[in-house]
């Protein structure tokens, strides 16, 4: 009986090609435009795409160790300019963030021990729009490049050997103080483009599923088949059960579909591709968790309303409201605290973190139940709302 009920579900789903359509090319749209749109914007290494303008009023300056170290600014792309009206005039139109003159008695004035004239100073200029934390920052690698240039001067005097010079500069600047390691598996590590948007809006499509279940659901209620199956000798939670199958099934090949579009089509259009791991194979429980909550979601949803309209308004709006809050429409690393906070109470944002885990992360299996099992716990409570909704429909 309840595979001749799945059957019958099947029927419905495929009658309405129009909202499967919906199903599949709204969340490829979505996918596509957000990874190409934002792809500069997730960038780990955006500090690399900073611009600065230098100009060398001595041009054999350039060559020099001071000049170099001034063109090897770390985390920015250096620009050399002829002159400074030239600088200044193509600052607006190069993007630059901030603009270096370097004096022609400039490296003759370091080596001086009286204080060094105003006119014989490094000059540095921002750009009216660099924001203040990236001065500093600019400032701070200046300041960086002197004191690197200035400290092997020294030691060249000091010491004849040159690997007795290198062990006295990491000494002095504290590079052998200091081990770098990535903090892997941590949640504040952050996703590329492609890694937020075919997670986010696959889950965002998911959760629109409300929208057809609810048509057939009146529908079915419309032309009587409601009452018909009341006679059945079946449990009520068979019904939504067989509702809930042929849709886990959608969603799951919508799943493969989007993150095809992630491997295959992004990079192909000229963005990132998206790369799987050894534990790609968790994306299947995954997504299957977040099908069936949100699938629960919407045969409550489904039983609870009375017209298409109603639907369409209770869906869409929640569904609106969980991905803003979830770190779907805005990733949530780039949310306020508070808001951060709040985004740990959507289930979108469960699914989307659940995702990262395993994308981002390359989490095992024990790194996701935290997600997967809110996602399930809350599907199952849905599931029982709608069957006691579901038999108080019928015997109203």
């Amino acid at each position: 009986m309840l595979f001749t009920i799945i059957k019958k579900e099947l029927l419905l789903v495929r009658r309405d090609i129009h909202a499967l359509m919906v199903l599949f090319i709204m969340p490829m749209a979505f996918i596509l435009i957000m990874s190409l749109s934002l792809q500069d914007t997730f960038q780990q290494s955006a500090a690399d795409k900073i611009k600065i303008g230098l100009v060398f009023a001595n041009s054999k300056e350039k060559d020099t160790p001071l000049g170099k170290s001034l063109l090897k600014l770390s985390g920015f792309q250096t620009l050399v300019y002829p002159e400074r009206d030239v600088l200044f005039r193509r600052t607006q139109a190069d993007n630059l963030a901030a603009a270096i003159i370097l004096p022609e008695k400039f490296r003759a004035s370091l080596q001086r021990s009286k204080k060094v004239a105003p006119q014989d100073r490094l000059q540095l200029y921002y750009s009216p729009t660099t924001p203040s934390h990236l001065r500093k920052l600019i400032l701070a690698s200046v300041i960086q490049a002197l004191a690197s240039y200035q400290l092997d001067k020294m030691l060249a005097r000091m010491l004849p050997d040159p690997a007795l010079q290198r062990q006295q500069k990491q000494k002095f600047t504290g590079g052998g103080l200091i081990n770098q390691q990535e903090l892997y598996g941590e949640r504040q590590l952050q996703p590329t483009s492609v890694q937020q948007s075919v997670p986010a809006w696959l889950i965002f499509s998911i959760f629109f599923v409300v929208i057809p279940i609810a048509t057939t659901f009146l529908t079915e209620k419309q032309h009587g088949t409601l009452q018909r199956l009341k006679t059945l000798p079946v449990p009520n939670s068979y019904f939504l059960v067989g509702k809930l199958v042929p849709y886990l099934g959608i969603n799951l090949i919508q799943t493969a579909l989007m993150f095809l579009v992630g491997i295959y089509l992004v990079p192909a259009l000229g963005g990132e591709g998206l790369v799987l791991h050894s534990n790609a194979w968790l994306l299947l429980p995954m997504s299957i968790s977040v099908s069936v909550t949100a699938i629960s979601f919407a045969l409550l949803v489904a039983v609870l309303v009375k017209t298409t309209e109603q639907a369409t308004t209770i869906g869409g709006i929640s569904n609106l409201l969980l991905a803003a809050a979830g770190g779907i429409m805005v990733p949530t690393f780039i949310m306020p605290e508070i808001m951060q906070h709040i985004a740990r109470y959507s289930p979108m944002n469960w699914g989307l973190e659940g995702f990262l885990t395993i994308l981002l992360r390359q989490g095992d299996l024990v790194a996701i139940l935290p997600e997967m099992g809110k996602l399930l716990v809350l599907a199952g409570l849905l599931f029982c709302l709608a069957v006691v909704a579901y038999r108080r429909r019928l015997n109203a």
